[in-house]
């Protein structure tokens, strides 16, 4: 796990991770949830976001929410 994170906070290949997405895991605490250090914790509400759907497409959180409650899932998008 640690070769991983070293690899991915890189922002090298094949992740690729903007500098600023590695900024925003480490100030939420991102694989420390639960730690005394955590700023994100299970059950706070996430703030509204905009994000591109797998088909190009905008999609805003606020427009989900309208709809009813809101699930999010992250796949890792590269094998």
């Amino acid at each position: 796990m640690d070769a991983f994170k070293a690899t991915f906070e890189s922002g090298a290949p094949p992740y690729n991770a903007p500098r600023e997405a590695i900024e925003t895991m480490h100030y939420h605490g991102f694989g420390d949830l639960g730690s005394p250090g955590a700023r994100s914790k299970v059950g706070d509400v996430a703030p509204a976001f905009e994000l591109i759907n797998q088909d190009g497409e905008l999609v805003r959180s606020v427009d989900l929410l309208s709809r009813g409650p809101l699930m999010i899932t992250f796949f890792r998008g590269h094998w």
